[in-house]
């Protein structure tokens, strides 16, 4: 199973509920980290996922985003809580709050829940008891096997599903600077999870960890896009498909143009057929530029759809 860590934004949403509509999410658990109390895009979210049967988790005490919604806050557990028929299940970070968490287990009597640890805790035994708790089914560990009593710990742990989370993303600090770029391998973890011990693994997508709120209009418009190097015996790799008109900020629709007339090569070489692939064609014929929110949603998509298929096939 795949766990993609994602911030529970626009356009990250819009990418699980097309998935969800087209009926792709059979392998595919979102972690969601919120970012704000203002909760419309979530219960729009929610409303596709409970029609389609799909049900990601929320992480309920949220490290990123707005300072009255951030930490160990009741702010999601009462949004949930009050959501009718929520399918969000409850995701927990842990970050040495031993006691947040096992009193929000037991004041709303909450099951099935997983702890994410990223690298901001050091109270190991702490987790361990957290982790051990009846009501914790899924762990998610960033690069667990860096601590090996840890990682022995939680492989011992047979009633839950240990999941690693990786992070790939190699971010550069200006988009121009994608354009010199290469070609590189980006994920094996599909491939060896799960003989490595893990019920599923995650990562950040084609995005990077380091949370990034808002921008300005980009020098360069950059197209990520993953896919199953056939030649590198299925390995995921990623290339950066980048405009080269990059001189100022002017004409970002002709920025896309070039940026995506080379993702269209790509995909027409490589008989890439998924629908992220098909949404990139439809906007660069139509002559349409429809935004880096949708650029971004796109790329998602994409990869999501590469692991998806693939894992239909094991």
């Amino acid at each position: 199973m795949y766990y993609p860590y994602l911030r529970a934004r626009q356009f990250e949403l819009i990418s699980l509920r097309e998935l969800a509509l087209e009926g792709a999410t059979n392998n595919i658990v979102p972690v969601l980290e919120p970012l704000s109390n203002r909760f419309n895009n979530l219960q729009l979210a929610n409303t596709v996922f409970c029609e389609q049967g799909f049900k990601p988790y929320l992480l309920v005490n949220p490290l990123e985003g707005d300072d009255d919604s951030r930490g160990d806050t009741q702010i999601f557990l009462e949004f949930l809580a009050e959501l009718e028929d929520s399918c969000f299940q409850i995701a927990f970070h842990f970050n040495d709050n031993k006691e947040y968490i096992e009193s929000s287990i037991e004041k709303y009597n909450l099951t099935n829940c997983m702890i994410v640890g990223l690298d901001n805790y050091s109270d190991e035994e702490s987790l361990k008891v957290v982790c051990n708790n009846q009501s914790v089914s899924h762990i998610m560990l960033l690069d667990p096997t860096r601590n090996r009593g840890l990682h022995r710990f939680m492989s011992t742990l047979s009633d839950k599903s240990y999941i690693r989370l990786d992070d790939y993303f190699d971010k550069e600090p200006r988009n121009a600077e994608y354009l010199e770029r290469p070609a590189r391998k980006f994920s094996e973890e599909h491939l060896y999870f799960s003989s490595e011990g893990f019920s599923g693994f995650g990562d950040f997508t084609i995005l990077p960890r380091e949370f990034v709120s808002g921008g300005s209009a980009p020098m360069a418009v950059v197209i990520h896009f993953t896919y199953l190097n056939n030649e590198d015996d299925q390995n995921i790799w990623i290339r950066h498909f980048t405009s080269t008109s990059n001189d100022s900020r002017a004409n970002v629709q002709g920025k896309f143009a070039e940026a995506a007339k080379k993702a269209i090569e790509f995909i027409e070489q490589e008989e890439i057929t998924n629908s992220a692939a098909s949404e990139i064609k439809d906007y660069y014929y139509r002559h349409h530029y429809p935004g880096l929110g949708v650029v971004k949603k796109i790329s998602i998509k994409n990869h999501l759809l590469i692991i998806e298929a693939f894992l239909n096939q094991r």
